[in-house]
């Protein structure tokens, strides 16, 4: 009876001994999604705050493997491949947890999550359509550019690399300090994360091994960080890496810049209201600033409308890939059709000058402007003669602008247009201080309006280029 006893409660110390790693390790599993959005992606803006921050902050075991698509265009793969092993289409807001439980689009994707969270720990879903318990999985191996979020912390991949045992643990530890002692990282200034409708702001930042790691709460104290081996990334620049640098924006508004159909309807407005009174200097000048700014307040307008509308269609994350290849064939079209109006010349080229029908009623309207007033309302009126030969470089521009939040596309549409508009104030201080003469500005057109279609030829035919291989 005795010795029965004895082996039972042997048998009892072992289970338990067995036992205690498959515990440690079921506590250690967390709550594991993907998920796909999109900043400036209208349904997004509804998801991202719940997902992103609020049930992260409710529930500390919940991890969130993030691919933003819209400004990490290497993310765009991640939807194929995921849609190819889940099924799960290509549409965004996505959040996955299994092959049969994901959620697409406005209040699906918060009510996966909920419902996950509710029935605890799961694998992590992977784009090779294998799942792994995230306490094995691999940070470092994962593709594209991931940020992943527990809690209040998130780490942001840049580069290939790091260490995947430690980067794990900067997300799950309740001792910073000790986890980064000995360790060669970098103190940097944290960096507002973007996520659809806002931001959210973390107190502390480090640069890691090719990663940002930044989070809230208390900082690490007084460890002194190893010397990093290589310049660190700041975060604005994985931030701003696919965002516009002014020179990429001059190039695009200078197309639009010399384009001869613009050149045209100003000189005819010019040529309109020197007919009416040649004399008076004072007044062209007036009369032709209230015109260039009337066409200036239009096209920005336009612009906010064109960034819409893209932003709108990038909802259907199948267009959104292939924006850009879009947007790239569109320039070497419009290039090529100024090309061809280099070597063969015909007055109203189509997408390329005003349709040779318009310009008999645009001149007449022109030789009707006689105060500031009217040319401010013709020159807001003669754009809609201007769009279909001036809108493409701007269709281009809109479409790579609408990866910003709206709030941050105004700056760039302000100067765009801007430089847009400088030549046309430029010819006209150029007449009204008796340099030139509209006639000598409309025969210099004239004479080179072979050479301007080659000039926006190249431009667009760059700009495409440049585009489809990734450097605009």
């Amino acid at each position: 009876m005795k010795k029965s006893y004895i082996i039972n409660l042997i048998i009892l110390f072992l289970l338990i001994i067995n036992l205690q790693p498959i515990l440690a390790q079921n506590n250690q599993n967390k709550i594991c999604a993907v998920y796909i959005t999109g900043v400036g992606c209208p349904a997004c803006a509804q998801e991202d705050p719940i997902i992103l921050d609020e049930l992260l902050k409710e529930e500390p075991n919940f991890v969130v493997i993030e691919y933003e698509i819209y400004r990490e265009q290497e993310n765009g793969q991640m939807v194929m491949e995921y849609d190819n092993n889940y099924n799960s289409g290509f549409h965004i807001p996505l959040i996955i947890f299994d092959k049969e439980d994901y959620g697409v689009g406005v209040g699906s994707v918060r009510q996966h999550a909920r419902e996950a969270i509710e029935r605890g720990s799961n694998y992590c879903p992977l784009s090779d359509g294998s799942f792994v318990a995230f306490n094995e999985l691999d940070l470092t191996s994962l593709s594209a550019k991931p940020k992943i979020w527990v809690g209040e912390r998130i780490l942001i991949k840049i580069k290939e690399g790091g260490n995947n045992t430690l980067l794990r643990e900067l997300l799950v530890t309740e001792n910073l300090p000790a986890a980064l002692e000995g360790i060669n990282f970098v103190i940097i200034k944290p960096e507002p994360i973007a996520i659809s409708g806002r931001s959210i702001y973390f107190d502390n930042a480090i640069e890691i091994s090719g990663w940002i790691f930044q989070w809230n709460g208390e900082s690490i104290g007084d460890i002194t960080p190893g010397k990093a081996e290589e310049e660190p990334v700041q975060p604005q620049e994985f931030e701003q890496r696919n965002g516009l640098g002014f020179y990429k924006v001059f190039i695009i508004a200078l197309a639009d810049t010399v384009n001869p159909c613009a050149l045209a309807v100003f000189i005819l407005f010019l040529i309109g209201v020197m007919s009416y009174d040649p004399k008076k200097g004072k007044k062209i000048l007036f009369i032709g600033a209230a015109f260039v700014t009337a066409v200036y307040i239009c096209y920005f307008i336009y612009g906010l409308i064109i960034v819409k509308f893209w932003q709108i269609v990038q909802g259907l994350t199948a267009i959104r890939l292939a924006l850009y290849t879009i947007l790239g064939a569109v320039a070497i079209i419009l290039g090529l059709f100024n090309l061809k109006d280099f070597f063969w010349y015909k007055p109203g080229g189509f997408a390329t000058e005003m349709p040779t029908g318009w310009r008999g009623k645009v001149k007449k309207m022109m030789l009707g402007i006689v105060s500031v007033k009217g040319a401010f309302v013709m020159g807001a009126f003669v754009t809609l003669f201007l769009m279909p030969c001036t809108m493409g470089p701007y269709l281009i521009a809109g479409g790579i602008l609408s990866a910003l939040d709206m709030v941050k596309v105004i700056p760039w549409l302000l100067v765009y247009n801007l430089i847009f508009i400088l030549p046309l104030y430029g010819i006209v201080l150029v007449v009204y201080f008796g340099f030139k003469k509209v006639e000598d500005i409309s025969g210099w057109k004239e004479r080179n309006i072979r050479k301007l279609h080659l000039v926006v030829g190249l431009i667009m035919l760059f700009i495409g280029v440049a585009i489809i291989f990734g450097w605009i």
